[in-house]
């Protein structure tokens, strides 16, 4: 094997490697750092409903993630520098149930505020309350927000 080919075999493995270090770092701020309240409440539909778009498109896009990690995870186990040839049939089911997932998170982030503004629910104005909506006006003033960056 020639040096050049050597350092390009080298770098096609690293580069593997970072995709998959990038994909678990994306999957675990997402689980850690992302309210998941907000995504309840919209189906429990209670007095208070927090809803972030970026929540719902953070969501939608991990089995995407997921996809990538074991994608690379394929590519740096496999000898040389060889394009995959063979496809796996669970790999192109999670492909597709990936892309779908991205694509309906990212829809759903611009229905969701439509929705909301034909309902019942009023939002609260202000810096912080941004996020949510209430049934009454009334119930913003008894709202906490808590910030999981802190």
């Amino acid at each position: 094997m020639k040096d050049n080919d050597l350092q390009k075999l080298v770098l096609y493995k690293i580069s593997a490697f970072l995709m998959m270090a990038i994909c678990v770092v994306t999957i675990y701020v997402i689980s850690i750092y992302v309210d998941l309240f907000g995504v309840c409440s919209l189906f429990l539909r209670g007095d208070i409903i927090q809803y972030n778009g970026k929540v719902i498109i953070s969501i939608g896009g991990v089995p995407l993630f997921i996809w990538m990690f074991f994608f690379s995870l394929r590519i740096l186990l496999r000898k040389g520098m060889k394009p995959l040839k063979k496809a796996t049939v669970i790999g192109n089911i999670w492909l597709g149930f990936s892309i779908a997932s991205c694509c309906l998170g990212f829809v759903m982030s611009f229905i969701i505020p439509f929705i909301l503004m034909f309902s019942s629910y009023t939002s609260c104005n202000t810096d912080k309350l941004g996020s949510y909506y209430v049934i009454h006006p009334d119930l913003c003033r008894t709202i906490v927000p808590h910030d999981k960056l802190r």
